[in-house]
């Protein structure tokens, strides 16, 4: 597909275009000509650069992969795993999550690869840009190319923990991503390291605005301790979980209730809403206050879990009852209607994930102390006593809980902690209807196959 524009569009149209080659069928199909978004004109000052940038991140918010939406992981794993009940007869796109019943030709599947490599592109067109302009300062420069390479990494971490084996797509040229070739999971985790790596050199270490809603230096080295912790490298998640924890910029909140505004000190990365008075996606998504749930609910053995007294039951947990009937929903985010201004912001990474990335690090190292008291500093704010965990295989079980009990219905988080420590199988498998082995993966989109061969083979099972 040729997407042409003519020489004499305006910038702002330029920059609304960053996402026209959504409507491509495939990622690889973008052919851009010299006048299109690698234009230099697109990157001729800090401010378009930071619109382009604003772009990937609004299309991230409402409608690919993170989106508080029906659409978003947070909903689409929820339901995959042992989080959420679906209910709809609308055949909802979280259906076959729900039923573990995931083709090669599903739509959704599809929809988020594409997607997600389009959002990457776009990241690539900002390295590029902005690398070639020569009237952007070096400090601009720098925060806007570790931008890029963050949400680069970011988006390849999904990908590679979705669907295994994936490219990773460093250009913008179409002939190189026409043909290009998967790349195995541990060269994949390379890649994002080095992406991160790359972030962590040019990002500054605060804000761009008190909103915290622009990736800073702590960003990237929270992702550079999900990535390690995923990996298995229990040194470097440590170290990396360590600088983010002693950042001044961010302070551990002591009340439940406070978690999810928009102005929480342990807020490391945030998505604004659309307009000033609107709130999050994810509440509207979730939030209901009559019986039958419409669409998605809270399971009811994953609230059972809570132990007594546990605050996030009493605070995060939304209850609606009808006659003998009981159903439950996602409260976090409790904003589901505009306010006059915004209070509550879709939170992508917080400092409690750095905590527990800590504890299981310690553990694996065989620092049972230090393990155990960032994990009780999670369970004390949620209004629990001490973990009674002694050994290590406790500790790391502990861990397992307190991070289903903390981020449950959040981004796809106990799918991946099911997926890289080994218990899908066992745990799935006895609690949903239509589980295999092979779902530990997604099965690469067909139409991508018939586009580009060199993606074969299919996952397994597919």
């Amino acid at each position: 597909m040729n997407l042409y524009i003519k020489n004499k569009m305006s910038i702002f149209y330029l920059l609304g275009l960053l996402f026209v080659m959504e409507g491509c069928e495939n990622f690889v199909e973008v052919d851009l000509p010299s006048t299109q978004l690698t234009d230099v004109a697109v990157f001729e000052d800090a401010g378009t650069a930071d619109a382009a940038l604003t772009s990937i991140y609004t299309k991230m918010r409402d409608g690919v992969l993170v989106a508080g939406t029906g659409v978003g992981v947070s909903t689409l794993l929820g339901t995959y795993a042992d989080e959420l009940d679906y209910s709809s007869s609308a055949n909802l796109p979280a259906q076959a999550f729900y039923e573990n019943n995931l083709l090669p030709t599903n739509l959704t599947l599809s929809s988020t690869w594409n997607g997600v490599y389009n959002l990457i592109y776009a990241a690539n067109a900002v390295l590029a840009g902005v690398a070639a302009s020569d009237s952007i300062s070096i400090a601009d420069k720098d925060r806007l190319m570790g931008e890029a390479y963050f949400v680069r990494a970011y988006l390849h971490f999904y990908l590679v923990n979705l669907y295994g084996e994936v490219p990773y797509v460093v250009s913008t040229d179409y002939k190189i991503n026409a043909v290009i070739s998967k790349m195995s999971v541990a060269n994949v985790y390379a890649a994002i390291t080095r992406d991160l790596q790359h972030a962590v050199s040019l990002l500054p270490e605060d804000y761009l605005s008190a909103e915290r809603v622009r990736p800073n230096r702590s960003t990237a080295y929270s992702l550079l301790a999900r990535t390690k912790l995923y990996a298995g490298d229990w040194m470097e998640a440590l170290a990396y979980s360590d600088l983010v924890i002693a950042s001044p910029l961010y302070t551990f909140v002591g009340d439940v209730n406070e978690v999810f505004l928009k102005g929480s000190t342990g807020t490391i990365w945030q998505l604004k809403p659309l307009f000033d008075g609107n709130n999050t996606l994810e509440a509207q998504n979730f939030i209901f206050l009559t019986g039958p749930p419409p669409a998605y609910s809270l399971r009811s053995d994953l609230v059972d879990e809570f132990e007594v007294g546990d605050l996030r039951k009493t605070n995060w947990v939304g209850t609606v009852t009808e006659g003998s009937s009981t159903w439950y929903y996602p409260y976090k985010y409790k904003q589901n209607e505009a306010t006059g201004s915004s209070e509550e912001y879709s939170i992508l990474f917080r400092l409690e994930e750095q905590y527990l990335i800590r504890a299981e690090a310690k553990a694996q190292l065989n620092d049972l102390d230090g393990s155990r008291e960032d994990l009780n500093k999670i369970r004390n704010r949620a209004g629990l006593g001490d973990s009674a965990a002694n050994t290590q295989v406790e500790l790391l079980v502990a861990i397992l809980k307190e991070r289903k009990m903390e981020f449950f219905s959040e981004l796809g988080h106990r799918w991946f902690d099911l997926k890289r420590t080994g218990t899908a199988n066992s745990v799935l498998g006895a609690t949903k209807i239509g589980w295999d082995a092979r779902d530990l993966l997604f099965p690469l989109p067909q139409s991508e196959l018939l586009l580009n061969p060199n993606l074969l083979p299919q996952n397994a099972g597919y």
